[in-house]
């Protein structure tokens, strides 16, 4: 996989988080309406008939209210019976309950006036509507470079260290001193190979005086067939990688799914590029033409790859249960499993 990718990954896990918005400033379509699209709308919004009689998608229709009356009361979380039968723990049914962070938010909000970002429509459109606040997330929009961060810390060399400074200096957190060598190698060999350095190689970096010692240190361990067997690891977690079925007791090997995850350390270890590696596990099949015989190592490569798409609980084979039933869900899982590695979503 390109380095330079890895990389960036590492970087937005380091800079991305954001802060959340002072109580005051809390809209329904931003901060609340998520939450209740998680644990509400299923029996207060998306089926024909409306538990209680009440819709939750809308602030107006909040107020409004169902069967039992208002289910909010603006500038009074107390008095709405949303806050206190979510914070009661009655609703929603079931073990998935609001977080302590979520019941505050949603009093906040109440409490600050059940605010929208915007006129709320008079009608709500068919089917499932999305606000702008949802088409403004994150993984939907383009990529862009960002412009390197200025900072006050001397420490920051490279640009990935400047993004690092600004986050520790925003928190008003100083770097820690730079670490020694000895130090240094074992991390860079746990993160890089998931293995402690030899001795030997220890002691080779600590006598190299050379001012690139340290480049070469990566790229020798880059170099390593352990490095592709490390870094696959989280590849194949995302892709929900097994070596059975894992849907009915019977639990069915998948006597080649080996196969898939090979492919995937190679992919690692020949620093396939990142858009090669993605279309050849989503349409790997399509890049060859049939019939599937006789073929190269090549080709075999790319149908290799769509393992990826075979990597969900799968319960059509093994004949127990309901056949449409398990159909249904391997074909569920793997969209779930394309969303949630490939488009940012959870």
């Amino acid at each position: 996989m390109p380095r330079t990718q890895l990389l960036a990954a590492t970087l937005w896990l380091t800079s991305a988080a954001f802060a959340a918005p002072p109580a005051a400033e809390l809209v329904f379509e931003r901060d609340v309406r998520p939450i209740l699209k998680i644990h509400c709308f299923h029996c207060h919004g998306e089926e024909p008939e409306l538990s209680g009689g009440l819709d939750a998608r809308l602030v107006r229709l909040l107020v409004k209210g169902g069967e039992s009356g208002a289910a909010l009361v603006a500038g009074n979380h107390r008095e709405s019976r949303l806050f206190q039968r979510i914070s009661s723990g009655d609703m929603p049914p079931g073990d998935a309950k609001l977080t302590s962070g979520e019941l505050q938010r949603i009093a906040d909000w109440i409490d600050h006036g059940a605010r929208t970002a915007r006129p709320e429509p008079d009608a709500l459109p068919e089917g499932d509507a999305f606000t702008e606040e949802e088409r403004a997330h994150w993984s939907f929009q383009p990529i862009r470079r960002p412009s390197v961060p200025t900072t006050s810390h001397t420490a920051a060399q490279t640009p990935i260290d400047h993004f690092i400074a600004a986050r520790l200096q925003l928190a008003q957190v100083t770097p820690s001193a730079e670490t020694d060598r000895v130090t240094l190698i074992r991390r860079l060999s746990f993160d890089l190979l998931g293995l402690p350095p030899s001795p030997a190689t220890i002691d080779r970096f600590i006598a190299d005086d050379r001012p690139d010692a340290y480049e070469r240190l990566v790229d020798e361990f880059l170099s390593s067939p352990a490095y592709g067997e490390r870094w696959a690891r989280h590849w194949l977690d995302v892709a929900g990688y097994a070596d059975s079925d894992g849907y009915s007791s019977k639990d069915l090997e998948r006597k080649w799914a080996w196969k898939y995850r090979d492919y995937v350390i190679r992919a690692f270890n020949n620093d396939k590029p990142w858009n090669e590696f993605l279309v050849e596990q989503l349409a790997g099949d399509e890049l060859i033409a049939p019939p599937y015989e006789n073929l190269t190592s090549d080709q075999a490569e790319k149908l290799i790859a769509t393992g990826f798409l075979r990597m969900g609980p799968d319960g059509t084979g093994d004949g127990e249960g309901d056949q449409n039933v398990a159909r249904n869900e391997v074909m569920a899982e793997t969209i779930k499993i394309v969303s949630t590695s490939l488009l940012g979503l959870t």
